[in-house]
């Protein structure tokens, strides 16, 4: 089944709140794209270490759409036995390293990530002033000292930055259960498979005994 077969096999609610994630995610990769260009901020090529990192944290609601396309590519099953076998909590389960360089790696399914992995080094967080500080990785900040510097007189002077605090009201505003709780990120996944995948079968059903 395609994504979309998938989708219409869900709840109109959910379907809604996985589409408007998705326009969400749009708009983040548009503003991060923005903003740099406007500073100059940059990955290292190939580079995979946020990605292993053991800490990260996301929202069910914002690997909803990794679920369903998951489910669609017949990966489901499979992913979730990984992950069990990690105990839900490590490194994330979709993150690939570079066989010939143990420093370097990929993300699985980037088109599907969720909102930290979009933001991750090209936003920005408000001090307890109301003011905008850079967040951005270590590596970025030892390799591009200067222009992290630069960044944060355009952030003093106006330039406008993705915000960690506005992505997080505005998930929370799409699906209220599912987003305000940060759990590590295959928790996150194996919670958001499953509903998927209860939440399809369920409509299924009920279609069956009309």
């Amino acid at each position: 089944m395609t994504f979309n077969e998938i989708l219409s096999c869900l709840p109109v609610s959910l379907q809604k709140n996985i589409n408007d994630m998705l326009a969400l995610f749009e708009g983040v990769d548009q503003q991060t794209k923005e903003f740099a260009g406007a500073t100059g901020l940059k990955c290292k090529n190939g580079c995979g270490a946020c990605c292993e990192n053991p800490e990260i944290e996301t929202t069910a609601a914002e690997v909803m759409p990794l679920a369903v396309h998951l489910w669609s590519q017949g990966l489901a099953e499979n992913k979730m036995e990984a992950i069990r076998s990690k105990s839900n909590k490590g490194i994330c389960v979709f993150y690939e390293s570079d066989p010939a360089n143990s420093k370097q790696g990929r993300c699985g399914i980037y088109a599907y990530r969720p909102g930290i992995c979009r933001l991750f080094g090209f936003a920005a967080r408000q001090d307890k002033h109301g003011k905008p500080v850079l967040m951005t990785c270590r590596i970025i900040k030892d390799s591009q000292p200067q222009v992290c510097e630069r960044t944060q007189e355009q952030l003093n002077k106006g330039l406008s930055a993705p915000l960690l605090t506005k992505h997080a009201l505005g998930v929370s505003n799409i699906d209220p259960v599912h987003g305000q709780k940060f759990l590590p990120i295959n928790q996150a996944i194996s919670m958001a498979v499953e509903k998927i995948g209860f939440s399809a079968q369920v409509k299924n059903k009920n279609w069956q005994n009309t």
